[in-house]
Order: C-alpha cells, then structure tokens, then sequence
C-alpha cells in the first residue's frame, strides 16, 4: 500500500467521511458526492499494486491498481476518503484502513468518522429511509436525537470496508456512524438511497447540501434502463 501526500495538511480537529462502493454503490455514490460537490481538494492518494493478476489490452500486460483518493473541505473540517472499489483481499483491506486512519490522525484529531452503504430491504417500497449503527454506545442518543432508525436484528455483521472502518476506528477511540440507505436492488447503482444518506449526513453534521444531482443521476439510470427494456430492475424505489 503506497500513500502519495500531495498537500501537506494539519487541522486541529475535523470531520472524517470514508466509504467505497458496495451493494448499489451506494458507499461510493455518497463520498464522492462530497468530494465533488463541497469545496474539496484531494490532498493525497492511496495506491494498492498487490494484485494476483494484471490487465491485458492489445497483446500489451502492465501491473493492475486500485487508487483511493482523500480530499479535504477546509470550510467544513471535513476530510473525505473515496474511490471506484473494494479490496477484495482480508489483507489488504485491513492494510487500506489503517493506513488511511494513520494518515488520518497524523492530521490532527478526528472528531467522529462517519461511513456509509446500502442497506438491502427487498420489500421496500416509497422513498428510501437511512438507518444507522454506532461504534460505541454512547452514540447511539446521536442517531435517536436525529431521528434515524438503527439497523435491524436481521443484520448481525457488516462487511468489508462499511463495515470494518468503523470497527477499525473503534479501536483506535475514534468514534465512528454508519450510515446505511434502504435499497431494493443491489446490481444497479441507487442514488436515492444515496440522496436520503447525505441528507441525514447534512443534518448531522449541520452542512448544507444540494442533492439535486443525485437526483438527476437517478433520473439518468432510468432512462438507460428503460432504453434497455428492462424497467424492473432499478426496483420500486420512486423519487
């Protein structure tokens, strides 16, 4: 795992939101719907190169990589960690955690890291709702205050990123939410749900955020789709 600092940065206290793409890419959607649409400049790279494979095109082979990105909003405190996938090693996962969070608290204080990630509810009907987990139970009034329902006892573990950042944070004493927005379909992208997400987050962190971008990305699958034919496969979330 290669870190690559392109700003030298230091902050008495901020803000962490780090999240990948996942089921809908929902964890993907929402933080680089933060990098792009705050006021971010990507002040470092995280490079994975321990791949058992490499890429082909036109008889050429060369290494394959995976590039995480770190912006920071200045205005905001807000550093945010995002990128196009997932490690798909236990390994490297871990190695891509600590090394960010190293990163991360070499900065300065990390006040609270949130994640993110889509929470699949096959019945689900009407807009998507945010529901939430907390790395210490001290946090939980956090979520109850702010009128977000917590995951149900049908989830007993989160995995891979989403997951383990925060299990990563908690020890570390960093304390950690995660953010989870109610999907129906896990093979197709699903902005709403990011939507409700960065709205909860907006809430939360008392941001302001205009998400009528991830509306008119939701608008876009559908057109895509129904070119296709295939209009049942966004599933019934309406907008």
């Amino acid at each position: 795992m290669k870190l690559s600092l392109l700003k030298d940065l230091k902050a008495e206290e901020f803000t962490v939101f780090a999240s990948l793409p996942d089921m809908g890419r929902v964890g993907g959607l929402v933080s680089s719907f933060l990098a792009q649409h705050l006021k971010c400049e990507k002040v470092a790279e995280l490079t994975s190169s321990d791949k058992p494979w490499v890429s082909y095109s036109s008889g050429v082979v060369k290494s394959a990589s995976d590039t995480y990105k770190v912006f920071y909003d200045n205005s905001n405190k807000l550093l945010v960690f995002t990128g196009e996938s997932q490690p798909q090693d236990p390994g490297q996962l871990y190695t891509l955690c600590n090394t960010f969070l190293d990163y991360a608290q070499k900065i300065g204080k990390v006040k609270k890291l949130y994640g993110a990630g889509g929470y699949l509810r096959e019945q689900l009907t009407g807009a998507p709702r945010v529901c939430g987990v907390v790395n210490r139970t001290e946090l939980k009034e956090t979520l109850e205050n702010a009128g977000i329902e917590f995951v149900g006892s049908e989830i007993s573990s989160i995995t891979w990123f989403n997951g383990v950042i925060l299990g990563v944070a908690a020890e570390r004493g960093i304390d950690g939410i995660g953010l989870f927005g109610e999907i129906a379909e896990s093979t197709v992208p699903q902005p709403l749900a990011a939507k409700s997400i960065v709205s909860a987050f907006s809430r939360l962190e008392n941001i302001p955020l205009d998400t009528k971008p991830l509306d008119q990305h939701y608008e876009s699958i559908l057109e895509e789709l129904q070119k296709k034919k295939e209009p049942g496969k966004f599933g019934p979330i309406k907008g």
